[in-house]
């Protein structure tokens, strides 16, 4: 399907990535500044059971989309940041199943339409043979004052479907470089949390997802990058306890840019089992964690300081 449209900057020249395994302590991190240190709330719960991945939305700017892991099926929901409801909720008819949707990354094409990709990378044990990424151009015209559920069918999808090249991988973190379209993934449970890179267009069989680095990092659950003001385009890693943080110029590749020491963001108040980061076009971020317990999660928003 990847004929159907051609992904971010693919036709830009992509720099070959060096393998690398930069070496810091991450209990040891340089503070970031320019952020709030503490978070503003929604004002009430997100209704949402196993939120596990987001992405900010381009025509909203109180949106953001979000999808649920654990099998919650092939949905995307368009959440409220400021009050926590949810806007709405598209049913997508595509012939994707939601076996394990760990992250929800984005980009826009060399056209300027706005992708979402649904990473169907979760697994816990590390025994699905392949994996992939679902992707669809970015819904619009949706009706966001009911909060009902219907039925959406893309007019067109993308699927990558890859392997590892050393084997099966757990892994919640996936983003898409905005400079030459390729996306990378991060795995989970290794003690050094590994990054692999995929093409900027799926192939018509199998890719490969190469590593490019291990992250003195452990239970990654998301990440993002996005272009920001001023011409950034940073990365964040989150775990379930820090936010990592690596400044950077939109003209710098990701797999380079992670060779670097980061720092951490603002996280004042721990989430009950964050799985959600999400850059905001202002360059505020946006975390969610799914529901544990009686723990009902709520928008947590740092905003850059003026």
């Amino acid at each position: 399907m990847g004929a159907l449209a051609a992904a971010a900057c693919s036709g830009s020249k992509q720099r070959d990535c060096t393998y690398a395994a930069p070496q810091f302590d991450p209990t040891a991190l340089a503070k970031a500044s320019g952020f709030d240190s503490i978070p503003r709330y929604s004002s009430g719960h997100v209704a949402l059971d196993e939120a596990s991945g987001g992405a900010y939305c381009s025509w909203d700017s109180t949106g953001f989309w979000v999808i649920e892991d654990g099998g919650a099926g092939p949905q995307l929901h368009l959440v409220n940041r400021i009050s926590g409801r949810v806007k709405a909720t598209l049913q997508l008819n595509a012939g994707w199943t939601n076996v394990d949707w760990e992250d929800l990354t984005h980009w826009t094409d060399t056209t300027g339409l706005r992708w979402l990709g649904l990473a169907e990378v979760g697994d816990n044990n590390a025994l699905y043979p392949t994996r992939a990424i679902y992707a669809l151009p970015e819904p619009t015209g949706v009706d966001t004052l009911l909060g009902t559920t219907v039925s959406y069918t893309p007019d067109r999808t993308m699927t990558w479907n890859f392997v590892y090249e050393d084997g099966p991988r757990d892994a919640e973190s996936v983003f898409t470089d905005p400079l030459d379209g390729r996306m990378y993934v991060v795995t989970k449970r290794e003690a050094r949390n590994r990054v692999y890179v995929l093409p900027s267009t799926p192939s018509t069989g199998l890719d490969t997802a190469r590593a490019v680095a291990d992250l003195p990092i452990f239970m990654s659950t998301a990440a993002d990058r996005s272009l920001l003001p001023g011409e950034r385009a940073p990365i964040a890693i989150r775990s379930y306890g820090r936010l990592y943080f690596w400044e950077a110029k939109a003209s710098e590749p990701a797999c380079v840019v992670l060779q670097r020491t980061p720092t951490e963001l603002p996280y004042t108040d721990q989430e009950a089992q964050g799985e959600i980061f999400v850059w905001m076009p202002d360059g505020s971020y946006l975390l969610l964690s799914e529901r544990l317990g009686n723990a009902a999660p709520k928008v947590h928003c740092y905003r850059p300081l003026p």
